[in-house]
């Protein structure tokens, strides 16, 4: 089933009196409990993509469809609210509280999140990786490859369908980068989460199901074979 689609879509930069327009007439879709890589050079629109999928930007011509509908209908504010999650290279966690503390204030400001107490959320991050008083500590004081976990369990915590990472193993080390991957693959097949990177890696891409690769050239994406 398509979850998400994106139809015919382009999107262009005004400079000057031209147009440099960073993705034309491009199609593609992405389905409910896989997990999917795009893959592209820094400065291809791998980040200007995320942001338009992610309902962060609506300045694009064509469509982006949740469940058949555009989102631009939906409302902007709402798809983010109910939805979609981001996770980010730099983890955007407020360093001087803990973990705990970081992902509650997710869920305060989530429209679909219902009241889970503080042990359900302690047994989801020793799942993914981080135990002991580490859940306790301010998140500055965590290694890059803890917070991120840190910031993936806000995502899931959040209960959206759809979590969008941009470059989320840019900051750390090969083997906390397998570890993430293969952490987001569990979410995807195990609590049918629609997992999209994008990543400049080929490596770590191809440890995903899916494989959208950005062609500059002809300024689309395409499914990569």
């Amino acid at each position: 089933m398509k979850l998400l689609e994106v139809k015919n879509l382009s999107y262009y930069y005004k400079d000057g009196d031209s147009r440099r327009y960073i993705f034309t007439d491009t199609s593609l879709c992405f389905e409910k409990g896989l997990f999917y890589a795009i893959l592209g050079d820094s400065g291809s629109g791998k980040t200007t993509f995320l942001s338009i999928i992610g309902g962060q930007d609506n300045r694009y011509e064509g469509e982006v469809l949740y469940r058949g509908k555009e989102i631009r209908k939906i409302g902007l504010d709402k798809y983010r609210r109910t939805t979609v999650s981001t996770i980010y290279q730099n983890y955007n966690l407020i360093p001087h509280l803990n973990a705990l503390e970081n992902i509650c204030i997710a869920m305060d400001i989530s429209d679909n999140v219902k009241k889970i107490e503080k042990t359900e959320i302690t047994a989801l991050l020793e799942e993914i990786g981080l135990s002991g008083n580490k859940i306790t500590r301010k998140c500055s004081s965590l290694s890059g490859g803890e917070q991120q976990r840190v910031a993936i369990a806000r995502s899931i915590e959040t209960n959206p369908e759809i979590i969008i990472a941009d470059e989320p193993t840019g900051n750390l080390d090969w083997k906390n980068s397998e570890e993430i991957i293969q952490l987001f693959s569990r979410l995807a097949h195990d609590r049918e989460k629609c997992i999209i990177m994008v990543t400049h890696n080929e490596k770590l891409a191809l440890k995903a199901d899916h494989i959208y690769t950005i062609n500059e050239k002809e300024k689309k994406m395409q499914l990569h074979h």
